[in-house]
């Protein structure tokens, strides 16, 4: 609905993008929105997300990153979809965006990275977020996931402390707050 137009019409549209793309040799990643769940159709079939992955790496796409773009989904709707992903596509051309509008796009990551999904998608502070769909939040900020990333041990090369800096500074600049927790908390310890 946000595109005005169908799944098929709007994957029609993405072949000369792709096209384009292949002959300027730059790598390309498809991604889908409203995996688990839709503010139109309701829940989302996961063979109907693995028939649009298969198009989209078949267009020539190197991943798909798999988008919970309203934040409905949880750690086992997440489980069943990516279940029926990798039966098909290697977990290594899937990548996961979470919403956290439900609070449980960490929950999510965390299956996802238990099922063998290495790319996350997030937002410094949780800035972003979905304008179609009514109650949707922000993107799951990226100092959250770090903070996870921290406790199971998972080199990422992100400095948390100078995250926070930037988020925090972000968000007096936006004039809005910082939709981090770890932001939070960790920014009260400093000015205690």
């Amino acid at each position: 609905k946000n595109t005005n137009c169908s799944i098929a019409e709007s994957l029609e549209r993405f072949k000369p993008v792709m096209d384009a793309a292949k002959d300027a040799e730059i790598p390309v990643r498809g991604y889908i929105s409203c995996v688990v769940g839709c503010p139109y159709e309701g829940d989302i079939a996961p063979e109907k997300v693995l028939e649009v992955s298969r198009e989209l790496l078949a267009m020539g796409c190197y991943e798909v990153s798999l988008g919970d773009t309203i934040g409905v989904g949880t750690a086992a709707s997440v489980q069943r979809l990516l279940e029926v992903l990798t039966k098909e596509i290697p977990v290594d051309k899937l990548a996961v965006h979470f919403h956290d509008t439900y609070g449980q796009a960490l929950a999510n990551i965390l299956k996802s990275l238990e099922m063998g999904v290495a790319t996350v998608d997030s937002s410094v502070a949780g800035l972003g977020g979905c304008p179609y769909a009514k109650g949707a939040s922000g993107n799951v900020a990226t100092e959250d996931v770090i903070y996870l990333l921290n406790g199971l041990g998972i080199e990422h090369g992100i400095d948390l402390n100078k995250l926070i800096d930037v988020g925090n500074r972000i968000s007096d600049r936006l004039n809005r707050p910082n939709n981090s927790r770890v932001a939070n908390a960790i920014t009260a310890k400093r000015e205690k």
